[in-house]
């Protein structure tokens, strides 16, 4: 890294310097350290996220699909990148429905408020846990538990901006696009964790795209999200929510099932 390099060489040249005459010590203003930028938190990028989690957090329930890109570590730590489909569902306060195909195992997932359930269909696997009452406390039960991550879930939360805002050190609004023929306002976020940018539909104030990078990982994996077909307060039936075990499934555990889903 540049500072070590710096640093080192400047030790170097401590060393070489050592007979050389000091000069004069420097005043206790001039040695104090410059001050840290103040945080830049663009009350336009902030009020368009706050549009989006109003827009969300006002439906009862919704739902959309997802074209998914992630980088996962394979062998030697080496970054590979896996595209997937993904179509959720969501009823508020607890209903959550996930299901997966493409580069990584097919995988469903359902919650109904007291249960998280998974099928994997390529090995005909099938779980279930307790899970807790609510969405949010429910994914963090099931990352904790079972190591399992949800895509997009800071859209599935009760309150996005408050997810989105947490510890936020950096939002701006970068600009406006055109995806695919719609026009959208671009916003970008960072926490010291993640770095997250966002293409909000004009019209809807829903994201058409989603760009993540882990910056607390020295090796910055990403994650890119493609929205399509929002629905806002669909007719959603209850057996959206169920998932039952299949005919000739065989039980195991979640965090099994979860692990190897991912």
């Amino acid at each position: 890294m540049p500072f070590v390099t710096w640093a080192t060489a400047l030790l170097f040249a401590t060393l070489a310097d050592a007979d050389a005459p000091r000069p004069p010590a420097p005043s206790p203003a001039a040695a104090a350290a410059p001050a840290a930028p103040a945080p830049v938190k663009d009350a336009k990028a902030l009020a368009l996220l706050r549009k989006m989690s109003d827009r969300l957090q006002g439906a009862k329930s919704f739902s959309f699909r997802a074209r998914t890109t992630r980088e996962m570590f394979v062998d030697n730590g080496v970054l590979a990148t896996f595209f997937n489909d993904v179509h959720v569902a969501v009823q508020r306060p607890d209903n959550v429905a996930v299901t997966r195909t493409g580069d990584l195992p097919e995988f469903r997932f359902a919650y109904d408020g007291k249960s998280m359930t998974g099928y994997a269909p390529g090995n005909g696997h099938w779980a279930t846990a307790v899970a807790p009452p609510t969405i949010d406390a429910m994914i963090v039960a099931a990352f904790e538990q079972a190591g399992l991550s949800f895509p997009a879930d800071e859209v599935l939360v009760a309150n996005p901006f408050a997810a989105l805002t947490k510890d936020l050190t950096y939002a701006a609004l970068v600009g406006q696009s055109t995806i695919s023929g719609r026009k959208c306002d671009h916003v970008v976020v960072s926490t010291p964790s993640v770095e997250l940018q966002f293409w909000l539909d004009l019209k809807t104030a829903l994201p058409i795209e989603e760009a993540v990078v882990y910056v607390d990982d020295h090796r910055k994996p990403h994650f890119y999200v493609e929205y399509s077909d929002w629905k806002l307060d669909p007719k959603l039936p209850a057996s959206t929510f169920a998932l039952p075990k299949p005919p000739g499934a065989t039980r195991i555990d979640f965090r099994a099932l979860a692990s190897a889903g991912q």
